[in-house]
């Protein structure tokens, strides 16, 4: 396979994954990434937009 297909790949994957990582800071703090985490982000996100239409 070509050198130069593969290098942009990896470059590709590891630009993703900084975001990914970047994205989970929070008000600068790191918060985990787990997904039992992640949903319950999700949940209070829910929650919250829940109060603000009541």
């Amino acid at each position: 396979m070509n050198n130069l297909a593969l290098t942009k790949k990896r470059i590709k994957k590891a630009e993703r994954l900084h975001a990914a990582q970047l994205a989970t800071f929070k008000k600068g703090v790191f918060t985990s990434y787990k997904p039992s985490v992640f949903e319950e982000r999700q949940k209070q996100a829910r929650d919250e937009v829940a109060a603000m239409d009541s």
